[in-house]
């Protein structure tokens, strides 16, 4: 990919591979943006990653990675691992960062610029919490033959995009990506971006 085929907002990197492309190719615009980490855990033994199904704030009624903001002071390999802790009692031991998003919402001046990470080793156990409640699913890729007693990911119960870059995440691969979400179908509630 040329690196005029870059999508705004993001850096290039050498050897990139278009996994998907959608829309027309106008970007929506933006002047500001929020910094975000997400973490997926990843056992690779059994062949199975843990989302959040979120009860409150942005992604409400969906599953997702466990995520927050970047406090100012902080940095976001710290955010991700106080999140997952927040979010569902587990203690991150072996984190790495795998991947970039922009997403930029239409009708929103603040894009989310998140650093994607996963883990795969972890202390704790898993706990629901008033944000969330954590569900383990079988792996979306040949991560391992995955496991036949857990149900398969919920990609109609997720942002569309994850259906792109989770299995990336899964396999170890580096990513980056820019997502433009139109407005949310009437009745669709995805809760407040901030």
């Amino acid at each position: 990919m040329p690196v005029s085929d870059v999508p705004p907002g993001l850096e290039p990197v050498s050897s990139i591979k278009v996994v998907a492309a959608g829309g027309d190719s106008r970007w929506l615009p933006y002047s500001g943006k929020a910094i975000f980490s997400n973490v997926v855990p990843i056992d690779e033994r059994e062949g199975k990653i843990l989302l959040a199904f979120r009860v409150d704030g942005f992604g409400r009624n969906k599953y997702n990675p466990f995520s927050g903001p970047i406090q100012p002071g902080s940095n976001a390999l710290k955010a991700a691992t106080r999140d997952l802790q927040g979010q569902c009692g587990l203690q991150a031991v072996d984190i790495s960062k795998l991947g970039k998003l922009i997403v930029v919402l239409e009708g929103n001046a603040i894009a989310l610029d998140v650093d994607v990470f996963r883990t795969t080793s972890w202390r704790g156990d898993v706990a629901d919490t008033l944000e969330v409640r954590p569900r383990w699913f079988s792996a979306p890729t040949a991560l391992s033959s995955g496991s036949a007693k857990l149900p398969a990911v919920p990609w109609d119960q997720m942002f569309e995009d994850n259906k792109f870059w989770i299995p990336l995440l899964t396999e170890g691969k580096y990513f980056i990506g820019r997502i433009d979400f139109g407005a949310p179908s009437p009745g669709e509630d995805v809760g407040p971006l901030l």
